[in-house]
């Protein structure tokens, strides 16, 4: 199992801007091509206008898999070319995690 961890940075003030664009157009997406994220966060105290979000896959196949499918639908192109030009996002990063030995995150 492994986990994407993303991370969005959004210019300053605009973080609700992003969020509900992506909560109304984004995410329904993603659920049907992706599931259910595993854990969904905004900073409260710390380095601010961020958000992340951690998604579950059985291997990075699978990972690829689903975000293959996602990619190649328009409508999703249709939305990523609409956070580009919103420019409501200043960085984007994400990281490919693995659960410790003692860590069990279920099915």
């Amino acid at each position: 199992m492994i986990f994407d961890h993303r991370t969005y940075t959004a210019r300053p003030n605009k973080l609700s801007h992003f969020l509900t664009l992506y909560e109304e157009v984004g995410l329904p997406m993603q659920r049907h091509y992706l599931g259910e994220p595993f854990g969904f966060f905004q900073t409260h105290i710390g380095d601010l206008s961020r958000t992340v979000h951690l998604w579950k896959y059985e291997s990075l196949a699978d990972r690829e898999e689903r975000r293959d499918r996602m990619e190649a639908d328009p409508e999703w192109q249709a939305y990523r070319r609409k956070v580009i030009e919103t420019d409501y996002l200043l960085d984007m990063r994400n990281q490919i995690l693995k659960p410790v030995s003692f860590f069990n995150p279920g099915k």
